[in-house]
């Protein structure tokens, strides 16, 4: 059996810990993510900023066309039929789980949009 050290990384720090945390707090559309779109069998794997991926959807994959034009969602283990104009949306809520938490209760949102009408709803200023 293995000693811990070569199971764990012993030169992992507090600097480390600090980059780790602070990757985490940042808010989805900022952080990067490995695609999944699987194209001849082949899974994309580029990793993209969040608020560009509706972008590489675009020209990587060619997410192209009308809002209604019916798509079917490519990432790996999906198949999900949908319009155009949701596949962003789709890829940003089921696979990347963009969450949105609110500050005020700690309820979490999938959308941005939901978390707002939240705020101004039960957390309105004083």
């Amino acid at each position: 059996m293995a000693d811990s050290s070569t199971l764990y990384n012993g030169d992992f720090n507090d600097e480390d810990e600090q980059i780790l945390l602070d990757f985490a707090s940042l808010p989805p559309h900022q952080k990067h993510y490995q695609c999944g779109w699987v194209e001849f069998d082949n899974v994309c794997g580029v990793l993209v900023p969040g608020e560009s991926f509706s972008v590489h959807l675009r020209e990587a994959h060619g997410v192209v066309g009308s809002d209604k034009t019916q798509f079917t969602c490519q990432w790996v283990e999906c198949g999900l039929q949908m319009n155009k104009e949701s596949v962003g949306r789709h890829v940003a809520e089921m696979h990347l789980s963009y969450t949105y938490p609110c500050t005020h209760c700690g309820e979490v949102f999938s959308r941005k949009n939901t978390l707002n009408r939240h705020v101004r709803k039960k957390h309105p200023p004083v």
